[in-house]
């Protein structure tokens, strides 16, 4: 499964766990909500900077954001 997959499914997963909008997540993070978007599609390969926002408000390493099991 590529990173972007696993990327997708984990954020989407953990933004819905908190039963959050796109929209709200997305301001939370400080990136934009097509980015958020982008990223639950698996449709792009997001900068470090805006895995690090990601991993930080999830209280994860990078690494564990983007491990595959």
């Amino acid at each position: 499964m590529p990173e972007t997959d696993v990327l997708a499914k984990r954020v989407k997963a953990y933004r819905k766990g908190l039963s959050k909008n796109q929209f709200d997540m997305a301001c939370e993070m400080g990136i934009s909500i097509e980015e958020i978007s982008l990223i639950e599609r698996g449709k792009t390969d997001p900068k470090l900077s805006t895995l690090q926002k990601i991993a930080a408000h999830m209280g994860i390493t990078v690494s564990s954001l983007l491990e595959i099991k």
